[in-house]
This record gives structure tokens, sequence and C-alpha cells, in this order.
């Protein structure tokens, strides 16, 4: 009986030598095939009590010899002491994990992180100046028409004639001569048919002469709309691009193209405000133009309520490719000008002006 109490006493003490120098071995982390994940932690591994009863009994429970040798009960302690610890280690493991400082959450980058720097960097640098608008070259300002009367004469063309008239696809406009006939009407001055502003004046040379073009804006049927007069063939002109013009006032002087034909105002009303100088390049029937005489007598008085309106002013696309200056000009050129129409017009002209002036 002593003899067993003893040698138990001496297994104890073996198994706690082994559990001490099992725990200064470093462990595997494999365990059945099974990897355990392994928690560094700051502090000092904690110090495992080990019963040695219990121990004892466990191991001592499988022993077939009641002797055993000093490197089996070594060996023995060891295997004991690594169960233990591996034990030990899943159960911390498993439940002190939720206490583990959690890892320091991922940087998240925005997906326009780049763009935001950018925005940045260029926020900090001065913006461009605004891009100004000259009104006299790009818009301008002009009253709305309040209606339009004759540019001769003025306001009802008294003392002139209209020598031809507006012809589909063919004369697009009015000639106008004093009743004087010939030349008699030369230098007479030349009126704008209503407000507007100035939108071309140049020499065309060809068998223009000067030439002006008044961009007019008007109210009709609850809208505001744009049209064009031109007065073509002047001895002078008296204004220039970008003027605003009042209804009535002298713009020009009756001219002959530079001598091409007899004195006498040209004079076209148009709807579409592109064509400018270029008339070969839109349809030149009334999709286009106005009759003159028409569209001034069914627009005398125009409600008017005294505001202005921004225009358009670069709006002849086909005309920046003209040279005009390279054009030929016709001067002194004289083709003796007027027509049998225009010498027709004249008689008829005076045959009314005579019949007026008997009844008066």
């Amino acid at each position: 009986m002593v003899g067993k109490v003893v040698i138990g006493a001496l297994v104890c003490i073996l198994v706690l030598v082994g559990t001490t120098y099992a725990q200064q071995v470093e462990v595997p982390r494999e365990k059945a095939g099974k990897i355990v994940l392994q928690t560094k932690r700051p502090a000092a591994q904690p110090v495992v009590e080990v019963h040695p009863q219990t121990v004892a009994f466990t191991e001592t429970s499988n022993l077939s010899a009641p002797r055993l040798s000093i490197e089996q009960m070594r060996q023995a302690g060891a295997r004991a002491a690594q169960k233990v610890k591996e034990e030990n280690h899943d159960i911390e493991t498993d439940s002190n994990e939720p206490d583990l400082p959690a890892p320091p959450p991922k940087k998240q980058i925005a997906a326009n992180a780049v763009r935001a720097v950018d925005r940045q960097s260029h926020e900090s640098e001065p913006s461009p100046p605004a891009q100004s608008i000259s009104f006299s070259s790009q818009t301008a300002f002009t009253k709305l028409a309040d209606g339009f009367d004759l540019p001769v004469g003025k306001p009802d063309g008294r003392g002139y004639y209209k020598a031809r008239g507006m012809r589909s696809h063919g004369h697009l406009g009015e000639d106008w001569d004093g009743v004087g006939g010939g030349d008699s009407d030369l230098g007479d001055p030349v009126y704008c048919i209503g407000d507007g502003v100035v939108v071309f004046a140049r020499d065309c040379h060809q068998g223009w002469g000067n030439v002006i073009i008044v961009r007019h804006a008007y109210r009709e049927g609850g809208s505001v709309r744009n049209v064009d007069s031109l007065y073509g063939h002047l001895q002078k002109i008296l204004v220039h691009r970008g003027q605003a013009i009042r209804r009535g006032q002298q713009i020009a002087a009756i001219g002959n193209a530079h001598g091409l034909y007899d004195a006498h105002l040209h004079l076209e009303v148009r709807k579409n405000i592109a064509i400018g100088m270029s008339r070969d390049k839109f349809a030149q029937d009334f999709s286009n133009y106005y009759d003159p005489s028409d569209f001034i007598l069914s627009h005398r008085h125009l409600q008017n309520s005294g505001a202005s309106y921004r225009v358009a002013m670069n709006t002849f696309a086909y005309d920046s490719r003209i040279h005009w200056d390279k054009l030929r000009n016709y001067s002194h050129a004289r083709t003796g000008g007027g027509s049998s129409e225009s010498a027709y017009a004249l008689k008829k002209a005076l045959v009314s002006q005579s019949a007026t002036a008997t009844a008066h």
C-alpha cells in the first residue's frame, strides 16, 4: 500500500515537471487537420493550474503496468500538458474573441477621390474671365418697331413712283424713282422704314454699289418677329454697322450704283435674316421675301410698349466668304439705266399725279 502511494506521488511530481517543460516548448498550430488561429496578446501567457489528482486519474487509468520508466513518465506528462494547453487555448480563443481589439478599419477610398482632389486644385486656381459679348459685333438692342413707312417721300412716297415691283424668281424688291425721271432724284434722301439697327453698311461693288441692311423687331400675333430691309445703289451711306436707327431717319442718299443705272432706290424686305448679300444661296421667292409695299402698308401701325429687344448681328454666314474689294464695281459703265417697265410706270405715275392735281 505504501508502495502505491509512493509511486502515485512520484507520478504527480513527474507530471508537474513535464508540464513546466511542455509550457516552454513551442506547440504546433495544427490539430487533427484543423488550423487553430493564434491570437497574439501583449501580456504574458496565463499560468495554467493543473490538478494532480485529475491528471493522474486520467493518465493512470490507461496504464497497463504498475511500474513505469522515467522516460515513459516524462512522455506521459508532456502529452498531458500539451492536451491541457490545447484545450485551454481553444476555450480562450472561442470565449475571448469578441473582446479582442477590433482590427483597424480599412480606409474607405471614394470612387471620385481623385476628382475631388482635382476639383479642389482647380478651385484654388483663378477662374478664367467670362467671355464678354460686344453688342456692336454679336448682338444689339433695338426698339420694337411701332410701324413702317415708305423709304422715300416720307411717309407715303410723295413725289416718287414704284418703277419696278416685286416678282418671285425675278426682281426680288422694288425700284423707287422720282417723278422727274432720269437722274432727277440723284442724291435725294433715303429714310429707314422703321426702328431698327444697322447690320450691314458698305460698298459691295458689282451691280449693287453702296448697300445698307437694317434689322427690325416688331410684335405681331403675340410674338416678336424679325425682318431685314435692304437699301441698294446708294450714292452715299450716312450710318454705320451697329447703329440704332429711328423710323423715318435719313440713312443714305439715292444713287446709281456708281453710274451703272439711272438714279433710283432698290428696296427689299426679307423674312429670312440670313440672306445678306448672298441671294443665290436661298430660294428667291415669297418664302424668303415680302413684297415691300404690301408689308409696309399692312404694318403701318403696330403695338409697341417702348421696350427694347435684342437681335443677332452676325447672321450672314455666306457673306464672310466674299472678298468685296476684289469685285468689279462697274464704275462709270453706264448702261443707260431704266427699262420699259420703268418708263411705263413713270408715265402712269405722271398721269395719276396730274389727275390728282386737277381734282384739287
